[in-house]
């Protein structure tokens, strides 16, 4: 088992400040969303205006036939000064998730196909929308991290995934 604590919740909305990457999964595994969200980490920790937590948001969505958007992304009540013209303020909505913790140690593919497994087995599905095709049992994807310092095959972290209820 590579997850715990699953449970369904409801999440209120929130805005972010978010760092856009877009590529492919080979490039990914090669570290270039690792970048950017040190990047964005750097970027957040400059801003005193932002009081950033150090919690750090990474947004997936899996528009791309080889690949995804990413959005590193910080909490922010009120638009930040000053954001850099490669960020975007982006709004969350408030939804129902499934949310669970990845172990620190585990295969992330073998965690995100047990989170598929028991949304289905609970007769949930993945939250889709008609603007973006889909290429991934699960199209979107947040993942909420703590300890970015850490390799990420060390690291654990907590995933929401946005869900409706399956009605036949």
């Amino acid at each position: 088992m590579a997850l715990s604590a699953a449970r369904f919740e409801e999440h209120e909305g929130f805005s972010a400040v978010a760092l856009v990457w877009k590529g492919t999964f080979e490039e990914a595994f090669h570290g270039e969303v690792h970048k950017t969200i040190k990047k964005m980490q750097n970027w957040a920790e400059s801003q005193d205006s932002l009081k950033y937590d150090g919690t750090l948001f990474g947004m997936s969505v899996h528009n791309l036939e080889d690949g995804f958007t990413h959005y590193s992304a910080v909490k922010a009540n009120w638009k930040p000064e000053n954001v850099p013209d490669d960020m975007e303020w982006i709004e969350i909505p408030a939804h129902t998730y499934f949310v669970c913790d990845h172990l620190p140690g585990t295969d992330i593919n073998e965690t995100y196909t047990e989170v598929a497994e028991r949304i289905k087995a609970r007769d949930y599905r993945p939250y889709i929308t008609a603007e973006y095709p889909v290429f991934d049992a699960l199209p979107f994807k947040i993942e909420v991290y703590n300890m970015i310092d850490k390799p990420r095959h060390e690291q654990g972290f907590h995933i929401m995934i946005p869900v409706v209820k399956h009605l036949e």
